[in-house]
């Protein structure tokens, strides 16, 4: 029997080079270093964001 997929958790994501680079790309597509952008809510909420969608897709043979 299969396992089911481990959930991503935020600490993970924030770990991830994955985070590091979409940081990178929306702080330059709003103007701002990336150390100011990581502060801003918006930058928290597409982090909550992510993990939450990560979470939804990686569950491939499961459907409800």
């Amino acid at each position: 029997m299969a396992r089911p997929a481990k959930r991503m958790t935020m600490e993970q994501y924030l770990r991830s080079n994955t985070h590091r680079k979409e940081d990178g790309q929306n702080a330059a597509l709003v103007g701002m270093t990336t150390a100011a952008f990581k502060k801003t809510p918006q930058a928290k909420s597409i982090d909550r964001q992510m993990v939450s969608l990560m979470n939804r897709t990686s569950t491939k043979g499961r459907r409800h």
